[in-house]
């Protein structure tokens, strides 16, 4: 039998905007049309489409994209933007993942780092320069690393990403301003060894799980290993299962702290680098990872617990439906419910 729930996937046509391509859309409706009665794709573009999202009182919205840009032609950066989370909310409408509040803070790179240091984990020293006030000013140690701080999938990272020199800062600093329109992040580099670390609420315990992987990419012209967007668009990065049990928890604790450090909830990923003593250093958040069938989030459940896809999505909507209904318990009842039992089939 199927479970009378009410599902919509929600993405944009946007690029910019989407998290979920329209082949992951539609893997995941296939998957979860097995086991719910009613699922659907919503297209969302603009306050219409919410409000119609909204009129169709759906029991659960996965989204695949975080808000919706109210007037388009100011730009990504510049236009005022409805958080769908928050939106949703509102109209008591529950949504996978974590509120806007998180996802706010994940989005601005270096506001996250520091949310980071303030609850004492380590990430590398950093600055930014604005691009309403740009800054080339630093007491940083060379290399540095240089990206826009508001983007996403390697945008901007290139072989000009790690400078040696103030000329080389100057330059990346510049061409980022140009191309983004964005405010630009400038760190100390780390150069060790790389790791992107699933963290997942399991749905009756509530207990946060980390599922570390291993990302190894090839050296550039400078002898740096690190995902650039040609690196990560010509699939040249190696995922590898971590074998060492120090090395393994001394991540996944890590990540842990790190994703209950900025607020977040139900599942994301934590994406690090080891310092040069060899202890984990945040690089960022991605608290709405792709959801495809192969991408990293699913990488990482896959080599460390042997989980299906349809295992991880039918988990995900799981812990979405069990916090909607634990919410919805103590709002009625005025205390906090007891534990629900899984809805899984």
């Amino acid at each position: 039998m199927k479970i009378d729930k009410h599902i919509e996937i929600v993405g944009s046509n946007n690029p910019q905007l989407s998290a979920m391509t329209p082949s992951s859309r539609q893997t995941i409706l296939d998957v979860l049309r097995k086991h719910y009665t009613r699922v659907s794709i919503t297209i969302v573009e603009n306050v219409a489409d919410l409000e119609a999202l909204v009129a169709k009182q759906p029991d659960l919205v996965i989204l695949g994209m975080k808000f919706v840009l109210l007037d388009p032609t100011l730009g990504y950066e510049d236009s005022p933007k409805i958080w769908l989370s928050a939106y949703l909310d509102s109209h008591d409408i529950a949504s996978t993942g974590s509120d806007a509040k998180a996802m706010a803070l994940q989005l601005d790179k270096h506001v996250a780092k520091q949310a980071v240091l303030d609850a004492g984990l380590q990430s590398s020293a950093y600055f930014i320069s604005s691009i309403n006030n740009p800054s080339f000013l630093h007491n940083l140690t060379f290399p540095l690393f240089v990206k826009p701080a508001n983007r996403g999938g390697s945008s901007g990272i290139d072989e000009q990403s790690v400078v040696y020199t103030d000329a080389e800062l100057q330059a990346k600093i510049t061409s980022l301003h140009d191309t983004y329109a964005s405010d630009v992040l400038i760190e100390e580099y780390l150069a060790g060894r790389e790791f992107s670390v699933a963290v997942i609420k399991q749905s009756v315990s509530g207990e946060l799980v980390a599922m570390p992987i291993e990302i190894r990419t090839p050296a550039d012209t400078q002898g740096n290993r690190f995902l650039s967007s040609a690196v990560k668009e010509a699939d040249l990065e190696k995922v590898l299962a971590l074998d060492d049990p120090l090395l393994k928890a001394a991540v996944g604790t890590f990540a842990i702290a790190a994703f209950k450090a900025l607020s977040s909830r139900d599942f994301g990923r934590i994406d690090m680098r080891l310092d040069a003593q060899g202890m984990p250093s945040f690089i960022e958040a991605n608290l709405m990872p792709g959801l495809s069938n192969h991408g990293y989030l699913f990488r990482c459940l896959n080599l460390n617990a042997g989980i299906t896809y349809d295992d991880m999505i039918l988990s995900i909507v799981d812990v979405s439906l069990q916090r909607s209904l634990a919410g919805s318990l103590q709002a009625t009842e005025g205390i906090n419910a007891a534990p629900i039992p899984s809805v899984r089939v």
